[in-house]
């Protein structure tokens, strides 16, 4: 059964709408009021000072349910398979950052999720049922999470004293690695945890780094909010994290990778749709909501209505 796929994009729409109200409440932190930002980085006490915002604890709730269901679908399918689909959450987190701003998305918008859209129906078409219970390499995953640690902090070190939105790409990228690694460690863990119960899992060290790697990909995700706007944070996330997480699939878990040239032609096509998609609605200008009430012509500064789009 294909009932990973509801499931995963149930998850996406929980992460997206937990992304835009923990996006809100940092730009509304004391950190975000520092003239200091481009070269400071957000520490604990500015995830104590979210902490006591209710718009930020609504975000983390959601963002623990969206953590579950997609453990749930991770259980039930590939990694490959769920990860790509979680390129969603971009289709939700947009729209939902234009709530009570009286904007609207642009046409343009609507092909980009047309494009997003085809490409994961493309990919989960061409490469057929993936096997959802691989062995796990330990040793790959160890030199894994090395690598990963490693990337992320030289992103971390390099994004200092750069514009709010490359910095919020870069740190977006650190969140977006760890995110598939937890992924992958959660789906380990879940796999453990229901067939062999809680206490096998709990002997197990991949069991304790998903802790530190989701508190990491929190922190990283708070930095990246915090530093800049909410478009080039969640582009740079969604392209990352289905990216690295395939990549892992293939090298941790096992999972064939495309060894024909049809798959192969499927699985390129269909990345670069869902790519170009994803940095086309993240650059889709937001347009005004239309109105029936008239401009104000009297004064000289009013700003002249937006042709529809």
């Amino acid at each position: 059964m294909l009932l990973f796929i509801p499931l995963a994009l149930c998850a996406a729409f929980l992460l997206a709408s937990s992304a835009a109200l923990q996006q809100r409440a940092a730009g509304r932190s004391r950190f975000a009021a520092r003239d200091d930002r481009t070269h400071a980085l957000p520490g604990m006490g500015h995830l104590v000072d979210l902490a006591r915002e209710p718009m930020w604890l609504l975000g983390w709730l959601t963002n623990v349910a969206g953590f579950f269901t997609q453990a749930l679908a991770l259980h039930l399918g590939s990694l490959a398979e769920v990860q790509p689909l979680m390129v969603t959450q971009l289709l939700f987190a947009l729209p939902l950052g234009l709530v009570r701003t009286h904007l609207r998305m642009a046409r343009g918008a609507w092909w980009a999720v047309a494009s997003i859209c085809a490409g994961l129906a493309l990919l989960l078409t061409v490469q057929g049922r993936l096997p959802a219970h691989a062995p796990l390499d330990e040793y790959r995953l160890a030199l894994t999470i090395l690598a990963i640690i490693a990337l992320a902090a030289t992103l971390t070190v390099f994004s200092r004293g750069r514009r709010p939105a490359m910095r919020a790409a870069m740190l977006g990228v650190g969140a977006g690695l760890f995110f598939a690694l937890s992924a992958l460690l959660m789906k380990q863990a879940t796999d453990e945890t229901l067939n062999e119960g809680i206490a096998t899992t709990a002997t197990h060290w991949f069991a304790y780094a998903l802790c530190g790697v989701t508190m990491a990909s929190l922190v990283f995700g708070q930095m990246a909010f915090a530093v800049g706007p909410l478009a080039p944070t969640v582009t740079a996330m969604n392209i990352t994290n289905p990216t690295v997480s395939y990549t892992l699939a293939v090298l941790v878990f096992g999972v064939p990778a495309p060894d024909t040239p049809g798959v192969i032609t499927g699985v390129t096509v269909a990345a670069l749709l869902v790519v170009g998609g994803v940095v086309l609605l993240a650059r889709s200008p937001a347009l005004p909501r239309p109105t029936r009430r008239l401009p104000d012509v009297s004064r000289h500064d009013a700003p002249a209505p937006m042709p529809p789009s």
